[in-house]
């Protein structure tokens, strides 16, 4: 009987099962765009339906049917580069149209798209955003299973890109998980990691990839490897970036030029040296750091004559587009930026020259460029990097260039899940879709501890979809409800964002959370301001401080900390409860703890603040009042929260996707860190670094300091 059973079940499975076939056009499995879609398309169908998925088989009862290409057509211009009035970097339209109709008892999904990338984009589409795939990450893939074709029979369904260009720029100066693999020529497996995230872009509607070069590489070898990306970058109808400088000094930034006694050539001729050896491989974009540091603008007529021989080269010898990024330090900011510089006047030649530069605005960390406070690089907010984006976009090709994670102190380092990127972008991303802007390059700088969720949101939230003359609105947390599809899952997320955006950006309590960096801790006027820091700093707090603030912290600020944290701790005791009741798949599961433990370790983080502050204050109430210190008990409470808190990056290690050696520890690399970006997480050396600090009434910026600065700021290799 359990046979008979057994074999009813499977045979009633299998009638259910559909088979589908994709309908296509010679040419487009002769162009390698649509063809490496099309074969990996078909590939997923395959595990996800466990049916057969064949090429141009009528009968299918499902068909997808791919438009002919009309190659005089697809050189057609964009909505964007119709109304540009300068020189406009062309890329293939991709917008599509899928439309469902069911006839003759199949069903038929036919395109509509003018191009190679289009039908790519499309054929993604359909799977991630109707299908139930989720390529949230280069390294793993949520596929469904269904025996039924889960999707209604008649619909009709428009995907427009929100730009022209987006994608991701790889902030390779710092260690991530791409930094080796990208800049390392002999690094083993290097190119298939890099074709596993460029894999990822295609899967995701994007088309632009870039990242730093470093004056580390081979430049004998590294050309012909890099080469192998590029071409990568091409036959999946990617844009391939690179970002270098002409003489930036800090963080071993690729340099156009060196001065003399390094090279006794002219800037011009050592610009063209390299060049031609970097072009080997076929960049389309450079995107040049014309500065020498963040914090200074230099010779502004020297540095001014050199970009427009640059722009030239690029554009008469290389056929690139010359790109190159604002940063978010005004003018009154730079170092020796008091006096108003004067503005190189071109002629009428070289003013034809600079329209074909490109800029790209930049913001950073969790802020939008339109709120009110943004306490960052010595600005109040970011409004007057909106206010050159808005100038600049109509005289030249202006790109939007926010962050998805600050590396250094603010976020992944620490670490902390902060989940306000996460609305921050979405605003910004409207607001960019709103103003016409073509191009979105997001500054990501690494994945774990949940900030892949970010840049697979980003890229996501760069198309409208709308369904049945209805355009979807997209939401902040809406993926994360994707990947559950869980009520209390998703509602312990939004509530989630909505303290942190509360206590960590309207009470500005990040002021609190960041870790010291060594330009918090150098003597004015080096006292470099970067991410959002108290009013004053912990060497005065610990040694010169009065009653009056103290008593300010501890009834205002410490409270707040208690506050989030506590709140923090009882939305997870929540979720908890529920969880017995909440069934999800062994994926579900561990995408859940990831970003469940990102969570929980800030509000860990905030009560280690909490902590260590009220020590340090306690300490000075001692001082002040010239009574016996007795604080050491508050100093134990903030071990004690820090070893909790060494649990989960313990638990947390066993699931990195990279090498973990190669992420957590000191090794010799091409950065200016020589350790992977995940090494100060290893053993929370900002948390144990701070308890020290505090301890030892110790605020010198080379303290327990593992960044080696004068390699840093360049002045060692």
């Amino acid at each position: 009987m359990r046979i008979l059973a057994f074999l009813i079940l499977f045979s009633l499975s299998a009638a259910a099962q559909q088979n589908i076939s994709i309908i296509t056009p010679q040419q487009n499995l002769e162009n390698s765009v649509s063809k490496l879609a099309i074969e990996d398309v078909q590939q997923l169908l395959q595990q996800a339906c466990n049916c057969t998925v064949e090429l141009n088989k009528t009968a299918s009862e499902i068909q997808l049917l791919l438009p002919q290409i009309d190659t005089a057509k697809a050189v057609d211009k964009s909505a964007f580069e119709e109304t540009a009035n300068y020189p406009y970097l062309h890329v293939p339209q991709h917008h599509y149209k899928w439309t469902s109709k069911k006839e003759s008892k199949k069903i038929i999904l036919r395109l509509e798209t003018p191009t190679y990338f289009g039908i790519s984009c499309a054929l993604y589409g359909l799977l991630q955003e109707k299908l139930g795939f989720k390529f949230y990450h280069a390294r793993e893939t949520i596929i469904p299973e269904w025996n039924q074709w889960p999707l209604p029979e008649t619909f009709e369904w428009i995907a427009i890109p929100r730009f022209d260009k987006k994608g991701f720029h790889l902030h390779t100066m710092h260690p991530l998980e791409l930094t080796e693999p990208l800049l390392d020529h002999n690094f083993p497996g290097g190119i298939e990691q890099m074709k596993e995230y460029i894999d990822w872009l295609a899967r995701n509607g994007q088309n632009y990839f870039e990242f730093n070069l470093l004056e580390s590489i081979d430049l004998k070898k590294w050309p012909a490897y890099s080469k192998q990306i590029t071409d990568y970058c091409h036959q999946r109808g990617i844009i391939s970036g690179l970002d270098v400088s002409l003489h930036m000094l800090q963080q071993k930034a690729f340099q156009l030029y060196r001065n003399f006694p390094a090279s006794w050539l002219s800037k011009e001729k050592q610009m063209e040296k390299r060049l031609d050896l970097l072009f080997y491989a076929k960049w389309d974009v450079l995107n040049v750091e014309f500065s020498s540091t963040e914090f200074s603008s230099g010779n502004v007529k020297k540095k001014k004559k050199l970009q427009l021989h640059l722009g030239k080269l690029l554009s008469e010898k290389y056929h690139a587009k010359l790109m190159g990024r604002k940063h978010v330090v005004q003018e009154t900011a730079e170092m020796g930026g008091k006096k108003k510089k004067k503005d190189y006047v071109m002629n009428a030649e070289e003013t034809a020259l600079d329209k074909k530069r490109g800029i790209l605005i930049h913001t950073v960390m969790f802020y939008t460029i339109s709120e009110e406070k943004a306490p960052v690089y010595r600005n109040k907010n970011l409004r007057h990097m909106l206010d050159l984006l808005l100038k600049e976009k109509e005289v030249r090709e202006t790109w939007y260039y926010p962050e998805s994670a600050y590396w250094i102190t603010f976020d992944n380092s620490i670490p902390m899940f902060l989940m306000p990127y996460l609305s921050a972008r979405l605003d910004d991303i409207l607001l960019m879709d709103s103003l016409q802007i073509p191009g979105h390059i997001t500054f990501s700088s690494g994945w774990e501890w949940g900030y892949w969720l970010f840049d697979w949101s980003i890229a996501r939230w760069s198309w409208e979809h709308n369904w049945n003359n209805v355009i979807l609105q997209p939401s902040a947390t809406q993926y994360i409800n994707e990947i559950f599809n869980n009520k209390p899952i998703t509602d312990y997320f939004e509530d989630n964002l909505k303290i942190q955006n509360y206590f960590l950006k309207d009470k500005e309590m990040m002021r609190y959370m960041t870790a010291s960096t060594a330009t918090d801790e150098f003597p004015k006027p080096f006292d470099l301001e970067f991410h959002p820091r108290p009013e004053w700093h912990y060497k005065w707090l610990a040694k010169k401080s009065d009653w009056e603030t103290l008593q300010q912290i501890r009834n205002e600020k410490l409270p707040l900390l208690h506050i989030f944290s506590s709140a923090t701790k009882g939305y997870s005791d929540v979720l908890n409860s529920q969880m017995r009741t909440i069934k999800l798949t062994a994926q579900q599961q561990k995408i859940l703890n990831e970003l469940t433990q990102g969570i929980e370790i800030t509000g860990l983080r905030a009560q280690h603040r909490k902590e260590t502050l009220e020590y340090l204050i306690t300490k000075r109430e001692y001082k002040l009042k010239r009574e016996k210190e007795s604080a050491e008990l508050l100093l134990e409470k903030a071990i004690n929260t820090r070893k909790a808190a060494q649990q989960i990056v313990s638990a947390r290690e066993q699931n990195y996707r990279y090498d973990l050696a190669l992420l957590s520890t000191k090794h010799y690399e091409h950065t200016a860190y020589h350790f992977g970006y995940l090494y100060p997480v290893h053993n929370l050396n900002f948390w144990k670094r701070e308890e020290e600090q505090f301890r030892k009434n110790n605020f010198s910026p080379f303290f327990m300091n593992i960044m080696n600065l004068r390699r840093i700021i360049g002045i060692i290799n």
